[in-house]
């Protein structure tokens, strides 16, 4: 029997974005498709519209926000102070350097991100029970809800991609920065945290820096990906052999030269017309495009801007290894491109090992190769060139049911019903 409407729970997702070509809005997405799927609810999508054209995250990688549907979209216009507003308008220009200062005037003269809206007036809510729910990494979002969830006396849920206070420095942020952040939100992530209902972290190891007594309302539901069993080729290139590294790529990840170096020497005495090196969605890095030239690797290389889906799993499907890289000396970082490069099952790369969640994924599930030193990325690389050459298939086959485990769609609708029997 289907619940009558004054049966069914309202949710509100309260979100920063969804016109942004990144994971983030790809878990955004299949969260607000699994609970529009899940007839004992309502939804309601409150996306906060912060007027920037470009992204943030380098480049023109903003989309056309009429390609969303409309029906329980709201894209609220807040108001935003003088230094938000001018941050703002320096991210559309592409000043780079005023935008993270203005960043860090914000956080010391507010106390929060520069990205926190002012209040939202949402009206009356619809039903007597319901959920509000938001994603970080805005934290000032989480505050949002609270409120929200407050006034309208339903259940708070908090969704961790990223430390806030607890935890490293965010990727490619600075490490005085987040010293800051403790100092200035730490009191207001302990509220949060007492408040909320559930938490939700994308590993374990997120979840391992919160305190143990919040640990009992903390669940664990991993980034995923976009792509079905259907779409994935079982067979590698045997005209190529491409190494592949999907994502945004961060400076820090480019500290070690190991892979470069290797890459250098392994590529000698072959035909490189036969070898490719691709850098799919970082065309923005130039500590990249430097290293690059650096060790000679140019005939080799291929950079794209962010792609989407539809042009990305081309590039997958086309990979003789998969080309993963640590981030600095952190150890908890497992980006979403690492459930990629599992459902894809290429052979995964990770020259210097982070001693940490990548090497203990790739290691747990047999799905390619940590190295510590530069004999090893050679001798690695060699050992699969030969059987390239040799016309071998480099696909790694795993079970069906641990590559639909994977999937991003298969992770929300386990979100939604965590959530709604909560």
């Amino acid at each position: 029997m289907l619940p009558k409407d004054n049966d069914k729970k309202e949710v509100i997702l309260v979100l920063p974005y969804l016109n942004v070509n990144t994971t983030s809005t790809e878990r955004f997405k299949s969260l607000i498709q699994a609970f529009e799927s899940d007839e004992s609810c309502t939804l309601r999508v409150i996306v906060i519209d912060d007027g920037i054209k470009r992204s943030y995250f380098g480049g023109l990688d903003r989309l056309n926000i009429d390609s969303f549907p409309s029906e329980n979209y709201t894209f609220y216009k807040t108001k935003y102070n003088f230094i938000q507003r001018f941050a703002f308008k320096c991210v559309n220009a592409s000043y780079n350097r005023c935008w993270r200062v203005l960043q860090l005037i914000h956080l010391l003269v507010y106390r929060t991100d520069i990205f926190n809206p002012s209040e939202l007036n949402l009206g009356q809510k619809s039903h007597s029970q319901g959920y509000v729910i938001t994603s970080g990494s805005h934290f000032s979002f989480f505050s949002t809800a609270q409120k929200l969830a407050q006034q309208f006396n339903y259940k708070l849920i908090l969704d961790y991609r990223d430390p806030w206070t607890f935890g490293y420095p965010s990727v490619g942020g600075l490490g005085f920065i987040h010293k800051l952040k403790k100092l200035a939100g730490r009191k207001q992530e302990e509220l949060l945290l007492r408040q909320a209902l559930l938490i939700t972290t994308v590993s374990n190891s997120l979840k391992n820096f919160f305190p143990t007594v919040y640990h009992h309302k903390i669940h664990v539901f991993g980034n995923g990906n976009n792509f079905s069993v259907s779409e994935m080729s079982t067979i590698t290139l045997s005209s190529k052999f491409n190494i592949v590294y999907a994502g945004t790529i961060y400076d820090e990840q480019l500290i070690d030269d190991v892979f470069f170096e290797a890459m250098k020497l392994f590529i000698l005495n072959k035909d490189i017309s036969k070898i490719g090196l691709q850098f799919i969605g970082s065309v923005h890095n130039s500590v990249l495009k430097n290293k690059i030239e650096k060790y000679g690797l140019s005939a080799v290389t291929e950079i794209t801007p962010r792609l989407k889906n539809t042009e990305l799993i081309e590039y997958l499907n086309n990979a003789s290894l998969f080309l993963h890289l640590r981030y600095g000396d952190k150890k908890s970082v497992i980006s979403s491109k690492q459930a990629e490069y599992l459902a894809f099952r290429r052979p995964i790369l990770l020259p210097v090992s982070d001693d940490g969640d990548i090497a203990e994924s790739i290691l747990q599930n047999h799905a390619g190769y940590v190295c510590n030193n530069l004999n090893a990325v050679i001798k690695t690389l060699e050992k699969l060139w030969a059987k390239f050459d040799k016309g071998e298939n480099l696909f790694m086959t795993q079970p069906e049911e641990f590559i639909e485990s994977l999937n991003r769609k298969n992770i929300a609708e386990s979100f939604v019903k965590l959530i709604l029997r909560s």
